[in-house]
């Protein structure tokens, strides 16, 4: 069919459907490289600053795009929407009917330093149910998730009813931000309320925690790999030369081939967790296997036979929701996920799919759990693996990033968090276009604070 693509003054472009004279779809661009797209019902998809930035506007209410993160995020919505223009009709089952259904609750903090013990203070946290439930309630502290005590949690026990939930903290040495948000039955989020506490108190210096897993050689000798072990030897290798100057203290836990299974990773991590503290900094690097199925992205334990076969993935793979879980209990305020995963075989079709599939577990990884994350596109790249480099493309990025070519402006001898993710966003799609005539986007998350990795030496 015909469309007409109309332009207004705001920056948003609309693309109609010349025969039904509905608009199907709606970009906003604004920035250099900030986009965001959503059809009629809201679903969307965006950069991370503009789903920031640009609001839905309900009667006076307006509500920030990642409120409705859960259910309305969809990273594969651009060539969706061209197949099926249009969309349906009904006013129900978008973001406008959604609201009027189902309100997200309303969230305040407060924070008081504790008068009794030095470096803590108390958070309260007002809960309103607003119709439609309390279903969860989220804390942050710079922008890493923190466990929330579930004996003491009390929701609200139904509309217009309120309830307060304490909780102690302890400070971090200069800013700290809290921040919390609360979601309905229906996975529709509140707006995040946030309370800042400076703290003189100055903590212990930092350890860095490193744990890398690299997996060549799995049961099922048809899943060998060939660059996840030297890849994460070198990722381990990078960490001890570049490290040791930023931290007091640098331990490097590594899991290779055949240790890496499914209950000494989870081990691992349990035992780290012990000791780990809020002012350290904690990286897990995986190279090996990844795989997506009913919408769940799984780690490949050196164990599993099986890539798509979701029983036996319960059973010997494990889950990002479960090591979103064991993040959330690692203390470390600072911390950064790298994952160069990749899956074999498949259909485009299928694959195109699975893209935004993981694409969305990913960011819900990053979300949920308040970390950094930086991926490899894994099930879109087989041929990660270019012999001359003697590393999987994304790891050999990686690792030329930290030792030195992130380093941008400005240029201080140290590599931070946001200018890895500025190089990868930039270096990814260049290299794989140059060797593979098109180009790989990584997925790159960034929540909470920008901190330095490495300096060079």
């Amino acid at each position: 069919g015909k469309m007409l693509i109309s332009l207004s003054l705001d920056g948003a472009t609309k693309f109609w459907d010349l025969n039904s004279g509905k608009e199907f779809f709606e970009h906003i661009h604004f920035g250099e490289n900030e986009w965001m797209v959503k059809n009629p019902e809201g679903y969307f998809n965006g950069t991370q600053e503009a789903r920031q930035y640009i609001h839905f506007v309900d009667g006076l209410k307006t509500y920030s795009a990642d409120q409705f993160f859960d259910e309305f995020y969809r990273p594969e919505l651009l060539p969706k929407i061209f197949q099926n223009r249009g969309g349906s009709d009904d006013p129900k089952k978008g973001i406008q009917g959604m609201l009027q259904k189902s309100p997200p609750p309303t969230i305040k903090v407060a924070a008081l330093a504790s008068t009794t013990e030095q470096g803590k203070a108390e958070v309260f946290i007002k809960i309103t149910d607003n119709g439609a439930g309390v279903n969860n309630l989220k804390l942050f502290h710079n922008g890493k998730s923190i466990p929330i005590n579930r004996n003491e949690l009390k929701m609200p026990t139904g509309k217009d009813q309120t309830s307060t939930y304490r909780h102690v903290i302890s400070l971090v040495g200069g800013n700290n931000t809290i921040t919390a948000s609360a979601i309905n039955k229906d996975k529709i989020e509140s707006d995040p309320s946030s309370v800042e506490l400076f703290s003189e108190h100055a903590g212990k210096t930092s350890t860095c925690y490193v744990l890398t897993v690299g997996i060549n050689q799995y049961k099922n000798p048809r899943m060998t790999l060939n660059y996840a072990k030297p890849d994460a030897e070198s990722f381990g290798k990078m960490m001890s030369d570049h490290g040791t100057q930023l931290y007091k203290n640098l331990e490097i836990h590594t899991l290779y081939d055949e240790e890496a299974t499914r209950e000494n990773i989870l081990r691992t991590l349990d035992e780290m967790a012990a000791k780990i503290h809020q002012e350290d900094v904690f990286i897990f690097y995986y190279a090996g296997h990844g795989s997506m199925v009913d919408e769940q992205f799984f780690f490949i334990p050196t164990g599993s036979l099986r890539l798509y076969d979701f029983g036996s993935l319960q059973k010997d793979a494990i889950e990002a929701s479960l090591l979103q879980d064991k993040f959330k209990n690692i203390q470390a305020l600072k911390q950064l996920i790298v994952m160069d995963a990749c899956q074999s075989g498949g259909s485009v079709e299928l694959l195109a799919t699975r893209g935004a599939a993981e694409e969305k577990a990913i960011a819900q990884l990053s979300r949920s759990a308040g970390i950094h994350v930086m991926a490899s596109a894994g099930s879109e790249q087989f041929a990660t693996e270019f012999a001359e480099l003697g590393h999987g493309l994304f790891t050999y990025l990686l690792i030329k990033a930290l030792s030195g070519d992130a380093d941008g402006a400005p240029k201080d001898g140290k590599v931070t968090i946001y200018e890895l993710k500025g190089y990868l966003d930039d270096q990814v799609p260049e290299m794989t276009r140059k060797l593979k005539g098109k180009p790989q986007y990584p997925y790159t998350f960034s929540r909470g604070q920008d901190f330095p990795i490495v300096i060079d030496p």
